[in-house]
């Protein structure tokens, strides 16, 4: 068997991590010898962060041998961003690993009725956010030419009903992700995404008794941690994936394209007429980018002797 895998002399910074997930990811990486920040607001946002404390993450951590350092600011600023990167690197003088976990929730209100203060505080947490954060330390991990990011999407992403702000959010880390981890390739860092099922603070205050006590049974945030540990490790097996993670289960989730139907005469009509060939799964082909679905058309962007699709190189400086 091989060797247990740790995390010496490498410097993580895990948001939210004043309970629930980020905690759990916080102290399994402190426990296998990373230096950690870990940051969470404080429990300002009641609903969303109910008995969060990174102070107390920090003084478990601390008592256990390890090296950790609470910092208070927020993702949904670009001022708390940086400041947070920057004190790793004060701290600890350098940055390998990024676990974007904060997170808020709302009750669910109706689509035409969703408050703009809602929308707004929901995509700057997950969404702006992870920009936020990334952004610092993409520049940090580029010049050392290394970096392990793992980024918290959801399943809601996928499609479900009654939820708007929350889903769309996490979809769009989705699409960070993978186009992260194709310019990230180049410079030694990995990106990767999950899709926890676990409970945590957040879903603590799920109304229905039922649902919250299966929750607790079944989905212990401790059993999210292990994956996220190996997407954060020099090992890490793979790049611009999406897990899902809960319960003791991790599996790939993808997007995926079919041949389609294809005429040189394309009409409303034919469309019509051959629908079915627009869904049929068969010959289904496992995407890892767009350039691969662009390949379908017939003639891709490698024809035309482009290998990427975008008006750069990306997030370069």
């Amino acid at each position: 068997m091989a060797g247990e895998l740790r995390f010496d002399d490498r410097v993580a910074l895990v948001t939210g991590a004043g309970g629930g997930l980020g905690a759990a990811h916080a102290r399994l990486l402190a426990e296998r010898g990373a230096a950690v920040v870990v940051n969470d607001i404080g429990g300002t946002d009641v609903e969303a962060q109910q008995g969060a404390s990174a102070a107390e993450v920090v003084a478990e951590i601390e008592a256990r041998g390890g090296r950790a350092v609470v910092d208070t600011h927020s993702v949904a600023t670009a001022e708390g961003g940086r400041a947070m990167v920057e004190q790793a690197l004060e701290r600890f003088g350098r940055l390998d690993i990024v676990v974007n976990n904060a997170g808020v929730g709302r009750p669910g209100a109706g689509f035409v009725d969703l408050p703009d203060a809602q929308l707004d505080l929901v995509l700057k947490t997950h969404l702006y956010g992870a920009f936020h954060v990334l952004r610092p330390a993409w520049r940090a991990m580029r010049e050392q030419g290394y970096g392990r990011i793992v980024n918290t999407a959801s399943a809601t992403a996928m499609g479900v009903d009654d939820s708007w702000d929350y889903p769309a959010a996490k979809g769009g880390l989705v699409s960070l992700t993978r186009c992260l981890a194709q310019t990230g390739e180049r410079h030694g860092i990995k990106v990767n995404a999950i899709m926890p099922m676990a409970f945590t603070p957040m879903s603590a205050q799920v109304p229905s008794d039922t649902i919250r006590d299966w929750m607790k049974r079944t989905f212990p945030a401790e059993s999210v941690a292990p994956t996220v540990a190996l997407l954060c490790h020099e090992e890490a097996p793979c790049n611009g994936e999406i897990l899902s993670v809960g319960a003791g289960r991790t599996a790939r989730v993808t997007y995926a394209v079919v041949p389609g139907f294809k005429t040189a005469e394309p009409s409303v009509e034919a469309l019509r007429e051959n629908w079915s060939q627009v869904m049929d799964s068969e010959g289904l082909l496992i995407a890892r980018s767009g350039q691969e679905d662009s390949g379908l058309f017939g003639v891709g962007f490698e024809d035309l002797g482009v290998t990427r699709m975008g008006p750069d190189d990306g997030p370069e400086s």
